[in-house]
């Protein structure tokens, strides 16, 4: 890494960090977080009533879940702009040597695409590594802070997308949700699967497969549906050596903590955080979503969160 004071050369300031990281605010990294790993989150757009708003910047969780019980509000989501990628990816060649911009997956968003067509405009655009979790939520987010963390030590580019790649290939999600009625609007399961759910009042289990979600089991009630989605993490994760995981809520903050209290004994955990989704997955899921979302770490990894 260069030494400070030294000037610039080519619009780069030598004194500045190598990687600069992009995500998207689906990827449910807080904003006192973005900021104590310098991460840049480009929001997503909410959509109501003829208005839009940017995601966790003009609308929180609260008022999205409040609007959808009283008033049954249905709302639509919708990728940053290119033009919006562009200015923040400007911005940062400026300062930083390359960047890493990490999303949402492709095939439950066009943020990547929109990511895409950014870079392609810009004269630079070779320093820009664009990345598809093939995941969401905190399953995107550990990807980002990993990454974050691995360009504070100093670890260089074809290291941290090595680390990217087999967290991709790790995470895994287990969720469960109150109903499939607001995902099946959004299209994000098939509309037999939320027929089901309502027909039978069962609770659906959830998870991701290659960047697409789909159930992966069921349960006959709330508490049924949390301890079903303990156990499979139990079943899957009890041997790791390490791991690091997130209970990911919509409006379910005490069972959340109660969820991550009763693995954090059973499991070799890292970093554990308790997140509250960002508007752009409550519009979707509505209240009553409760996931974890969990992955396995090598030695690598687990330096950066120990």
């Amino acid at each position: 890494m260069a030494k400070k004071g030294q000037g610039s050369i080519s619009g780069v300031r030598k004194d500045s960090h190598r990687i600069a990281l992009v995500t998207d605010s689906a990827s449910d990294i807080t904003t006192d977080i973005a900021k104590e790993l310098n991460i840049s989150i480009v929001p997503l757009y909410i959509h109501y009533d003829s208005k839009e708003f940017r995601d966790g910047i003009d609308i929180e969780s609260d008022e999205i879940y409040r609007l959808q019980m009283e008033e049954k509000a249905v709302f639509s989501t919708s990728s940053p702009s290119p033009h919006d990628f562009l200015s923040t990816y400007e911005g940062l060649l400026r300062k930083y040597n390359s960047i890493i911009s990490i999303h949402i997956s492709a095939n439950l968003s066009a943020v990547m695409k929109s990511a895409l067509i950014a870079r392609d405009l810009l004269k630079e655009g070779n320093r820009i590594e664009i990345f598809d979790s093939r995941s969401g939520t905190m399953g995107t987010g550990f990807m980002v802070l990993a990454a974050a963390r691995a360009a504070q030590k100093g670890y260089p580019l074809e290291k941290i997308m090595e680390i990217l790649l087999f967290l991709r290939e790790n995470i895994r999600l287990y969720g469960t949700i109150e109903t499939l009625r607001y995902l099946r609007r959004s299209g994000r399961v098939p509309a037999v699967a939320s027929f089901v759910s309502r027909l039978l009042t069962i609770k659906p289990l959830l998870g991701i497969n290659n960047g697409t979600v789909g159930m992966i089991g069921i349960a006959v009630t709330r508490f049924g549906s949390h301890r079903e989605i303990v156990r499979r993490v139990l079943k899957d994760f009890s041997k790791e050596r390490w791991v690091m995981l997130s209970v990911i809520h919509t409006l379910r903050q005490q069972d959340s903590r109660k969820i991550l209290s009763s693995l954090q004994g059973q499991l070799n955990i890292v970093y554990s955080i308790v997140n509250k989704c960002t508007p752009a997955v409550g519009a979707h899921t509505g209240p009553g979503l409760i996931g974890i979302i969990i992955t396995r770490l090598n030695r690598d990894i687990a330096d950066l969160f120990i």
